[in-house]
């Protein structure tokens, strides 16, 4: 039985297989994930609950609310029990230059537009790059997520409106067998040609960390921040499973998957298990002489660059894995588990025209047409040639 408490409880919720709080308001039935599949944090969160609506909270109007102030408490409230904090962390930054001294009433689609043209225009004068709308997007994703948290919390009367640039088409780019072994073979080369001097330069250190990396990328299907996380508490090497999810990570939309360890993959594993310290499980996975790798993109990059390989970035591998799946045939519902998708659409949008056999089922029930139908199709088909 759920545990109810102060007219609110916990329940089981099987579809999503998290703890939800459950209450009642104003007549209405309510619930909110906890964020967690164990039940101890799931009362612990109860707790809080209860203990937030025994404050009261003063409702305050849009015009009168600071984004500034809408935004820490997301960050405070919310975005700290994710497991992409530092992302939301880095948008949140970005939006505070322009929104910060703004009020709530002030969001509105021109001053959004206003902001797509500001924050490509900074980033091309201070880093030289050129921002995509798909940057700007996902900053405005997060204003609207910050404002939407304020009101659930009652913080704020009603919502507002949040403008953002269309999304352009996925990326297509992944990579072919050959070209995954020419990715691999630079990275694990002692020699490499300076971009900059044309000169041939070698070097004796070991980067047994790049090569790992884009194997557990490929054979996991996994996020950049979620290997390079990876502590080898979540390796299970006896159930042959890999859990991605961090302990005490709040669950989101963007969850990660429990994948299994593929045979080639496990022999790679007990190597670098080998080089890590004995009894260390909160030792990273991924390592450079013994420390977390941080930051991956620069070295990553290089060796791209070093194999004539254009558009390829770490997620490209995350990508490919995913297409790869695709092509042999593997139902799209068993791939959008594999990346940890909390449905299908978003696997469907991207990889669905790359498997073969993709709703040849469908095609083949409308083909298997009653007698009686073919009939008068073979009738129509007899009258309409006459």
């Amino acid at each position: 039985m759920p545990k109810r408490n102060k007219g609110a409880y916990i329940k089981w919720i099987k579809e999503r297989q998290l703890w939800y709080i459950i209450w009642f308001e104003n007549g209405n039935i309510r619930k909110k994930s906890t964020g967690t599949r164990d039940r101890s944090q799931a009362e612990q969160e109860l707790s809080k609950h209860i203990v937030a609506k025994d404050q009261p909270i003063d409702v305050v109007s849009p015009a009168q609310r600071k984004l500034a102030d809408v935004l820490a408490a997301y960050a405070e409230e919310h975005a700290v029990h994710v497991a992409s904090k530092a992302t939301i962390g880095h948008n949140i930054k970005s939006l505070i230059a322009f929104w910060g001294h703004r009020t709530v009433a002030e969001v509105r689609p021109v001053l959004c537009r206003e902001y797509l043209n500001y924050r490509k225009e900074k980033a091309k004068r201070e880093l030289g790059i050129a921002l995509s709308d798909g940057t700007v997007s996902r900053e405005l994703g997060v204003l609207a997520a910050a404002i939407r948290h304020d009101y659930k919390q009652g913080r704020l009367p009603s919502l507002v409106y949040v403008w953002k640039p269309s999304p352009r088409a996925p990326k297509d780019r992944w990579l072919t067998r050959e070209e995954v072994v020419q990715l691999l073979k630079a990275a694990r080369a002692h020699q490499r040609i300076n971009h900059k001097t044309g000169e041939l330069r070698t070097h004796s250190y070991s980067r047994w960390h790049l090569s790992f990396f884009i194997l557990m990328a490929l054979y996991t299907a996994a996020r950049k921040e979620a290997l390079l996380t990876l502590k080898w508490s979540q390796v299970d090497m006896e159930r042959c499973i890999i859990d991605l999810n961090k302990a005490g990570d709040k669950i989101t939309n963007k969850r990660r998957a429990i994948v299994p360890i593929p045979n080639r993959l496990m022999t790679f594993l007990k190597i670098a298990k080998r080089r890590a310290p004995e009894n260390c499980a909160d030792c990273y996975v991924i390592e450079y002489y013994g420390k977390p790798v941080l930051r991956i993109d620069q070295s990553f990059r290089r060796v791209a660059r070093d194999t004539g390989l254009k558009g390829v970035t770490p997620h490209t591998l995350r990508h490919t894995a995913a297409t790869w799946m695709a092509q042999a045939g593997v139902p799209i519902w068993v791939i959008s588990k594999y990346l940890g998708h909390t449905s299908t659409r978003t696997t469907e949008r991207i990889y669905a025209h790359h498997n073969p056999s993709f709703l040849v089922e469908a095609k083949g029930a409308l083909e298997r047409r009653p007698a009686s139908i073919s009939r008068t199709v073979k009738g129509i088909k007899q009258n309409t040639l006459g």
